[in-house]
């Protein structure tokens, strides 16, 4: 049964990334086949996953089995019989309604399998509210649907489960995570990490700077924050510990830089395109739109490293450790032009699909510029089952997301959430923005980042909107909450993949994340008072925004660690503390009071001199 089982799961993922990149070559399908197609592939990997485990009896494996082979029998009924089905109308005979609600609950348990309680309990809930909003007070109440419509509006059109997070998965993230296994297969990641090392190795601290940029640069391809810190926290995590970093700390600065990827251009994470979906705009701006915040990200993170080795002190590597960077260069500069045509190619305004499968086809033939970067064809094979089972979490999240989706557009509930939240507010843009950014951190614990963003976008961003806000900057800063769940206790996906490698205890790593990441918190308070950091805006106002900023974050990571050159005393701290803030906020007045303010916090850094450490014998010998 193991074997069967794993030969069924293999083979569902190879089907799932063949068929998206035959869709990639010779067109979409139509919404429903493109759709149903994919959650089909992924529905018989959730339960194979599960049947190949030993650990459960055979009346359980029958279960799961039956579970798989209805909501397999389910989706292909959808696939063949969709024109039928959209010509009716949104009606439905019994033997619809069925199958219908059979795969509703399916997903909900394919769901909890694969990411947990918090979304299926949010679905579920949403579910009950479409059903029986008729008993509720105020202005939550609504006439409440029959279960027919329900399931009809849930199953059979593109408003529910196969809406747009599904097409958006099944479609542009499945391509991309193609993208990023070729570009693995053939040692781009190998070289990203061996770059970063060679850049870095030899400055204080030099491994945990290392983890920085290397995340940076794989998040450029993966967009996923738990499997960037399995791909290099391997190697960045243990190095760190052997320069001197706690195991914690080690963790920690893993996980905050891997967690940077999803919004780090030009891949992302599955949130980003989705958003591009939900607004009708093309990827390439939204790319465009998230590069200032994901600099200014990884450039406080960078610092917060820095000032922590300085003040701890700690070493960098040895010579012996370090990739010689000229060598480096010289035998994998080619693993990059496939990112450089996948650039290349939105710039250029093509579709992100046929963007990311120029990408792969130039992956796959520069692999053969040199012997050791070759896709050979079990690494081809590789490539393409990887890819296929990745897909699987950001599916079903997706999938599941879409009943929320589907549950707000039938009741109107995202119009009435809205109008609570300005209610709530006073119509005070700060105290909506935290509303919104403490939901989002709430929402994300244990839920995936595209989930997550789905869920606040579709109820809170059309408040934030009305209130005044940019409808790139109100979606990026619902996009920025969900990201940074990923660090945030007591369920950080992300410092959870790191405890594993750093031996040490997942909240602890959490917290100590959010210490190096807390810059990153503060960010979307400001592109979202003054968008000109997503480039909207005139140059000076743009070139003014970036210049500002950058010199803000750095001001504001001294004065969290306490430490610049030297270390920095309480009241300077708060004062260079406020100077950066005022830095960040790019108007001519707060610019100037906090280039002041930074000024008396910051200029004694040049004038002290650093203490010498004297070692003391210890007692006892």
């Amino acid at each position: 049964m193991r074997k069967v089982a794993k030969y069924l799961n293999e083979s569902a993922a190879l089907c799932l990334t063949l068929f998206v990149i035959y869709t990639a070559v010779v067109g979409i399908r139509v919404d429903m086949i493109q759709r149903g197609m994919v959650l089909l592939f992924v529905m018989i990997m959730v339960f194979s996953a599960e049947l190949s485990k030993d650990k459960i009896n055979y009346l359980v494996k029958g279960i799961i089995a039956l579970l798989m082979i209805t909501a397999g029998y389910s989706l292909l009924y959808q696939v063949t019989n969709f024109r039928q089905i959209a010509v009716s109308m949104g009606s439905i005979n019994a033997f619809e309604f069925f199958l219908g609600a059979a795969l509703i609950g399916i997903l909900l348990i394919a769901t909890k399998l694969t990411i947990g309680w918090p979304i299926v309990i949010i679905s579920s809930l949403f579910i009950l509210y479409t059903r029986f909003g008729s008993v509720l007070p105020g202005m939550f109440r609504h006439r409440g649907y029959r279960w027919s419509r329900i399931i009809s509006h849930m199953v059979t059109g593109t408003s529910g489960i196969f809406g747009t997070p599904l097409g958006t998965a099944a479609t542009m993230v499945v391509m991309f995570i193609i993208f990023g296994s070729f570009l693995e297969a053939s040692g781009g990641s190998a070289f990203f990490m061996d770059l970063a090392i060679a850049l870095t190795g030899k400055s204080k601290g030099g491994p945990a700077k290392a983890a920085v940029i290397s995340s940076a640069l794989m998040g450029t391809i993966s967009g996923n924050a738990a499997s960037n810190v399995v791909t290099t926290g391997t190697f960045t995590i243990p190095l760190m510990k052997k320069t001197g970093y706690e195991s914690h700390v080690a963790g920690a600065i893993e996980a905050v830089a891997s967690t940077g990827g999803q919004i780090m251009p030009p891949v992302m994470g599955a949130a980003a395109f989705i958003m591009a979906e939900m607004m009708g705009l093309q990827y390439s701006i939204i790319v465009l739109a998230a590069i200032i915040p994901s600099v200014l990200y990884y450039i406080s993170v960078f610092t917060m490293v820095h000032f922590e080795a300085v003040k701890k002190d700690i070493s960098s590597m040895s010579e012996s450790e370090m990739p010689d960077l000229r060598e480096t260069w010289k035998k994998n500069w080619h693993t990059l032009l496939s990112i450089v045509v996948l650039v290349a190619s939105l710039a250029m305004r093509y579709s992100p699909v046929k963007s990311a499968l120029f990408g792969i086809v130039t992956a796959l033939v520069c692999s053969y510029f040199r012997s050791h970067t070759r896709i050979t064809p079990r690494k081809l094979l590789d490539a393409l089952l990887s890819a296929g089972q990745n897909v699987v979490g950001v599916a079903i999240a997706c999938s599941c997301a879409g009943i929320i989706i589907g549950s707000v557009s039938l009741t109107g509930l995202g119009l009435k959430i809205s109008s609570i939240i300005i209610a709530a507010s006073g119509g005070n843009l700060l105290l909506a923005l935290l509303f919104t950014f403490v939901t989002l951190i709430i929402l994300g614990m244990g839920m995936p980042t595209a989930a997550a963003y789905i869920m606040v976008a579709t109820l809170v961003a059309p408040g934030l909107i009305e209130m005044g806000l940019h409808p790139i900057a109100a979606h990026m800063f619902c996009l920025y909450g969900a990201v940074m769940s990923s660090i945030t206790p007591p369920v950080a996906l992300a410092a959870y993949a790191a405890s594993g490698i750093a031996k040490a205890n997942p909240m602890k790593i959490g917290f100590t994340a959010c210490k190096f990441g807390l810059v990153a918190f503060i960010v979307p308070f400001f592109f979202a008072y003054q968008p000109a950091l997503l480039w909207i805006g005139n140059a000076t106002e743009i070139v003014q925004a970036i210049l500002t900023s950058v010199v803000g974050v750095v001001v504001l990571a001294a004065c969290l660690q306490g430490h610049a050159r030297v270390k920095v005393s309480l009241p300077l701290r708060v004062i260079g503390f406020i100077g950066a803030l005022a830095l960040m906020y790019p108007e001519v007045v707060t610019d100037f009071a906090g280039l002041v303010l930074v000024a008396i916090a910051m200029v004694p850094q040049v004038f002290k001199r650093k203490e010498k450490t004297i070692d003391m014998p210890k007692l006892g010998g």
